[in-house]
């Protein structure tokens, strides 16, 4: 894997935009990524910092840091937290009712990713691997 491109902070109002803005940071040299990966990652790495940014300070600010690494053939996106534990078991992860007003990010981030995966050893773990390219 090549260089890492970190966020690391607290969460606030400007956390997604600036997750965004480091992922864009890493495509522009890393051209080689196909744009379906990108937008791909990009979504899912929102959706799992928009989570930690909601559920893990119970819309409190908690340190997050995340670490984005683009190899030859996959990206992969470590998300590292000290809020709460999450509840969440991945393997049970549904789309919900389409009248649902949330709960789709964690599915939608399944769905893309070729991996995700959660751990906790009194902080929360989150890997994100892309699908291959």
């Amino acid at each position: 894997m090549g260089e890492a491109w970190v966020y690391d902070s607290t969460t606030g109002w400007t956390t997604l935009d600036e997750i965004e803005n480091t992922l864009d940071q890493m495509w522009t040299i890393n051209f080689h990524v196909p744009g379906a990966v990108r937008m791909e990652v990009g979504i899912a790495a929102v959706e799992i910092a928009a989570n930690i940014v909601e559920h893990a300070g119970a819309d409190a600010p908690v340190w997050m840091r995340m670490e984005a690494r683009v190899g030859l053939n996959e990206v992969r996106v470590d998300f590292t937290d000290n809020g709460s534990p999450s509840e969440i078991e991945l393997a049970h992860v549904r789309l919900p009712d389409e009248m649902a007003e949330s709960g789709r990010g964690l599915a939608l981030a399944q769905a893309v990713l070729q991996t995700l995966t959660y751990r906790r050893n009194g902080l929360n773990h989150w890997t994100l691997v892309s699908k291959p390219f």
